[in-house]
């Protein structure tokens, strides 16, 4: 089953947006991602995350970026698509 999520991300501003994708990219089942920054301030950088892939796990997704010291905000939009 493909599956999208769009994602609301609060990090630090390190580690960068790079290594953050990069990191999401070795979740089983990724095959992109894309990440945009919505906010920058003092401490933190707010992002825009789209995650997709095959029978991907929230769970995996956000212990990953736990591990980074990134919070997960919000899940802001999920697709899911059943493939022949």
């Amino acid at each position: 089953m493909k599956v999208e999520y769009y994602l609301d991300i609060l990090k630090p501003h390190m580690p960068g947006i790079d290594l953050v994708a990069r990191n999401l990219m070795e979740i089983t089942g990724v095959s992109k991602v894309n990440i945009k920054v919505d906010e920058l301030d003092q401490k933190t950088t707010s992002l825009h995350i789209n995650i997709e892939g095959n029978n991907l796990s929230l769970e995996d997704i956000t212990e990953s970026l736990s591990s980074m010291n990134c919070a997960l905000h919000s899940v802001d939009e999920v697709l899911m698509e059943e493939r022949d």
